[in-house]
């Protein structure tokens, strides 16, 4: 066991948890020898990039772990450079793997098999010990108790729901719980049967949630694309996404249609409710999207955050890669087509080339998805200039609030379907000019504090 104190690191990045061994002269090198040689060790915690999961003082213990052995979302402490931190793989290949603090913005790049020192395997807080891997499950188990009772009281009321993401998906097509903390499950439900939701919600003790930015904005929104419903159970918050459509377009802005027409998102919004499949977890069925809806779905969902967060891409895949089989050469509907070939006529029909094009292409790059040929073919919406623009996106790093909203609005006005005189009409939008005014405000006082606070230390 070593015994070890805290040091301070001039990075620029203070999130990433720093270590270090006594003696404190002892080099970075010589510590990670050290290390090394052991096959348990324990640190302790400093900083605030794996918040909530690591707290600064935590005790972490780990163990030596072979590259081969490692898995995405396997917590490891590896040293950077000079710069020892313990975070989330995100992505692994081969060669190397990807590593993300749970609270921060950008990912720490390429990590290779000789950086990595071991792997967490429990955490001791206040003179208790937290296994990450039980608390996950723990977490799901919760989860899957809340939705159970919601799900049951929702049949009972006949309110027409289906889910498009969350636990019972995932346990579906990955057949375990999710190995890390998340935060909702998406739930869509008809119209007709949304007052019956938030009763039924309500009765269960989950509160509702308002995510205006202000309330000029919440007046001028002209329609609401979800709400979220929030309760603490034993510790864990419970979130219950409620969608009334499919949302990929701005859910802090209302109707666009400018952009994209409302016709073809209620219409699409209706596919998703009717073809649904039906499936048994612990003895509670669930309603999930179809295959072909699913995939749809999950593109669209890559696309609302920006292309952004391996793990939502890391998913997709799963799915595609269990579906495979049945979509290429197993049953097909009606007319005689096969899965890929309903969801190339179900992309074409409600015109989602341009928004789902780019996630086909990085699944292929990062993932190597088995994506027939003539259905990429179908998905060339781009020249190469512009394709290879949306591969060199980093799908590892997530955004700020504020300005993921404002990417998302200007990648919906380039790929959007319709041509630029008619999306150019998006500009005399209500709703757009205030969140304009409001984004722009907000900068320009960020500014003038900046400046000012500047003056006051140069007095």
């Amino acid at each position: 066991m070593f015994t070890l104190n805290t040091l301070r690191s001039k990075n620029k990045d203070m999130n990433k948890d720093i270590f270090s061994v006594i003696p404190a002269k002892a080099g970075i090198q010589s510590i990670l020898k050290q290390l090394k040689k052991r096959k348990t060790f324990s640190l302790q915690a400093d900083g605030n990039s794996m918040l909530p999961l690591l707290h600064p003082k935590d005790q972490v213990f780990y163990k030596k772990i072979r590259f081969s052995k490692i898995k995405t979302n396997d917590l490891v402490f590896v040293f950077q450079k000079t710069q020892p931190f313990t975070h989330r793989v995100i992505y692994k290949t081969d060669k190397y793997l990807i590593t993300k603090g749970d609270n921060n913005l950008e990912s720490d790049g390429k990590i290779y098999p000789q950086q990595i020192v071991g792997k967490i395997t429990s955490v001791r807080r206040k003179n208790k010990i937290i296994d990450p891997e039980m608390l996950y499950l723990i977490q799901s188990s919760l989860y899957f108790k809340e939705i159970v009772k919601i799900i049951e009281a929702f049949e009972k009321n006949k309110v027409s729901y289906v889910f498009l993401k969350g636990l019972p998906v995932h346990l579906y097509y990955e057949k375990i719980h999710p190995r890390r903390l998340y935060l909702d499950a998406d739930v869509l439900v008809d119209k007709a049967h949304y007052k019956t939701a938030v009763e039924i919600l309500t009765k269960f003790g989950y509160k509702s949630t308002d995510s205006s930015l202000s309330p000029t904005q919440k007046k001028l929104k002209n329609k609401t694309v979800e709400i979220s419903f929030y309760k603490l159970v034993n510790g864990f918050p419970v979130i219950f996404d409620v969608h009334l459509e499919p949302a990929f377009m701005m859910t802090q802005i209302g109707n666009l249609e400018a952009l994209y027409p409302q016709k073809l998102i209620d219409k699409l919004t209706n596919e998703f409710l009717k073809n649904k499949q039906q499936l048994t977890i612990n003895n509670q069925q669930f309603s999930i999207l179809s295959p072909p809806n699913l995939i749809i779905y999950l593109a669209l969902h890559f696309f609302h955050h920006n292309f952004r967060g391996a793990f939502r891409l890391d998913f997709l895949d799963k799915v595609i890669r269990k579906c495979h089989p049945e979509l290429v050469s197993g049953s097909r509907n009606k007319f005689g087509m096969t899965g890929w070939e309903q969801i190339t006529q179900k992309i074409n029909r409600y015109h989602l080339q341009n928004f789902v094009s780019p996630v086909f292409r990085l699944l292929k790059k990062y993932y190597n998805t088995p994506l027939p040929v003539p259905f990429l073919k179908t998905m060339e919406q781009f020249n190469n200039l512009t394709m290879k623009q949306y591969l060199k996106i980093n799908i590892f790093n997530d955004e700020l609030r504020t300005s993921a909203g404002v990417r998302r609005f200007f990648l919906l006005f380039s790929l959007s379907p319709f041509p630029i005189f008619k999306k150019i009409l998006v500009f005399f939008n209500p709703q757009v000019i205030y969140l304009i005014v409001f984004i722009l405000n907000s900068k320009l006082k960020m500014l003038l504090k900046n400046v000012l606070n500047r003056f006051i230390l140069n007095l």
